[in-house]
């Protein structure tokens, strides 16, 4: 069973047999995945709006494991034609600093789960066009090309104008921002020993001998072809602009610079 932190209740429950994962969500039901049939199927009669989230997140991943794919805890922006993945933990602003992306005109790839290609061009494929956003971020700015489609008291559920979206095609990476918290905005190069430890707490791995071979062999590909950076920042709305000039400095240097770099 997984249970996150207390802020953000989720409970589940996986299991497996030879065809099929099941996949029990509280409040919604069972969701089947038949990750090699390249089928998932949706709980019956649970609440449109939570059931296709979620749809995004475990049973996705799944299928994106079968396929050689890598899903990290990570939202992720394009910048200039390339993707940086913005890392960490809940309640480190990933999410926010996602929406503000999207409010400065950079096409938001995902929110919340990353889909990772290692390989030697790494690259993301994008989706779901979303935003599960805090209450208190979403009074906080102005946001556009959005709906939304739903609500709870804790955050604001917005789907992205088709004419943000972008298509479903690959997108190379330039590198991968993790994010701290400091009293002022800085940044520092992250070594690929230190970054396999932290894309290893921050990959989606089942408790299994052969997945945490697949989830380390995906962190060290990842590490060694692409680069990874500290980004401490303080927690300000006022400084969203400045932490995402930063981090497009760093896209566009790291493209100079060349894979592998």
């Amino acid at each position: 069973m997984y249970r996150p932190r207390p802020d953000n209740p989720f409970h589940a429950k996986i299991y497996r047999d030879e065809a099929v994962t099941h996949l029990w969500i509280e409040g919604l039901g069972w969701y089947l995945v038949d990750a090699r049939g390249r089928e998932i199927v949706v709980p019956a009669g649970a609440a449109q709006i939570p059931r296709e989230e979620r749809l995004w997140g475990i049973p996705t991943s799944l299928c994106a494991i079968t396929l050689g794919a890598h899903p990290i805890h990570a939202s992720c922006v394009e910048i200039d034609g390339v993707a940086m993945l913005l890392a960490a933990p809940g309640r480190f602003g990933k999410t926010t600093l996602a929406a503000a992306a999207h409010l400065a005109g950079y096409r938001l790839l995902s929110e919340d789960a990353t889909v990772c290609r290692p390989g030697e061009r790494p690259d993301v494929l994008p989706g779901p066009a979303l935003i599960r956003l805090r209450r208190d971020s979403f009074e906080q700015m102005a946001l556009h090309d959005v709906e939304i489609v739903g609500e709870d008291p804790d955050r604001v559920h917005l789907a992205l104008d088709a004419s943000r979206r972008g298509t479903a095609d690959p997108v190379p990476i330039a590198g991968l921002v993790l994010l701290r918290v400091a009293d002022e905005l800085r940044v520092e190069r992250v070594g690929s020993q230190e970054a396999i430890q932290e894309l290893w707490s921050l990959s989606f791995r089942l408790p299994t001998d052969e997945d945490r071979v697949r989830c380390f062999s995906g962190t060290a590909e990842l590490a060694s072809r692409v680069p990874v950076w500290n980004l401490y920042r303080p927690l300000r709305y006022d400084l969203l602009d400045d932490v995402l000039t930063t981090i497009a400095e760093l896209a566009r240097g790291a493209v100079r610079e060349g894979p592998g770099q």
